[in-house]
């Protein structure tokens, strides 16, 4: 779904079904009674994630192990591409994904279609840069406004390169870490809906190799 105006968001939430999340079934990993793992490698489209919306110029599609994620459009802010997987967010979990792109693109969770919450991001830009958003409507700010600002750094892989992403919940922290180094610990804040998936922003070409979630 496109991130819009705020006064426009409800109306354009029911247009745009491409965004509609769906309910993907966790599965028991075989160990840790109660725990639960998501993974999707992207091997076909069995999760739903191709979509089409030529009137924003955003498109997804799976091939060859990749999910490519584009948002063409100069003048929008962001696009969002989510699965509610039903993750218990008021318990200790961890999401994971390997993305690249030539702009910005971002793991992102607890993204809810239906009361208009867009959820968290963790991003990694092409120019060596991470940020954690608050993309708004979670309960706080109704816009999106940065929980860790926009950083350089060297655990960020530059230009289009692989990033291995991960935000984990432990206790009532976040936990952020760009390919296995830590880069902050923030105060958790409120989750509307165990959701997981990607969000690009503006002229953006993104892929992502994998994505997963363990939980309980």
């Amino acid at each position: 779904m496109k991130k819009i105006f705020l006064y426009a968001t409800l109306g354009f939430s029911v247009l745009l079904g491409s965004c509609r999340p769906a309910y993907v079934d966790p599965y028991p990993p075989g160990g840790g009674e109660n725990t639960y793992t998501f993974v999707d490698e992207f091997n076909n489209n069995q999760n739903g994630w191709n979509f089409s919306d030529p009137a924003f110029d955003a498109f997804g599609v799976i091939d060859q192990g990749t999910f490519s994620f584009n948002y063409l459009d100069p003048t929008g802010v962001a696009y969002y591409r989510s699965k509610d997987i039903r993750f218990n967010p008021d318990r200790d979990f961890v999401l994971q994904t390997r993305i690249g792109s030539d702009n910005n693109m971002g793991l992102l969770f607890g993204y809810d279609e239906a009361t208009g919450a867009y959820g968290y991001s963790l991003t990694v830009s092409y120019d060596g840069y991470f940020a954690l958003w608050d993309e708004g409507g979670n309960g706080g700010a109704p816009d999106i406004t940065d929980i860790v600002a926009p950083t350089l750094s060297s655990a960020v892989r530059p230009n289009g390169d692989w990033n291995e992403v991960r935000i984990e919940q432990v206790g009532n922290n976040w936990v952020g870490y760009i390919n296995n180094n830590r880069v902050f610990t923030v105060p958790a804040r409120y989750i509307v809906k165990g959701s997981i998936g990607f969000v690009v922003m503006a002229d953006t070409r993104g892929e992502a190799d994998y994505i997963q979630a363990d939980f309980y």
